[in-house]
């Protein structure tokens, strides 16, 4: 039997298991320091902005990638 650990709600996923909200805040605590280490080292805003994408879509793109894989199949077509 599949583990459902997120739900989707049109194009968000929101956490409804243990292993979704672990994913989730896994996610949230790993670029809190990159953030953090960015906005020290940065030398203007654009930098920042910069670095930041760089983190936070690869972060993003393996967490919705696991939230796919394990969401609920009713709304697929």
């Amino acid at each position: 039997m599949k583990q459902i650990w997120f739900k989707q709600f049109g194009w968000i996923y929101l956490p409804i298991h243990a292993g979704g909200i672990f994913i989730t805040v896994s996610a949230i605590v790993f670029l809190i320091p990159v953030y953090m280490a960015v906005v020290r080292n940065g030398h203007s805003i654009s930098d920042d902005l910069y670095e930041m994408f760089v983190y936070t879509t690869c972060t993003a793109f393996w967490w919705k990638w696991i939230a796919e894989k394990t969401s609920s199949n009713k709304n697929k077509f």
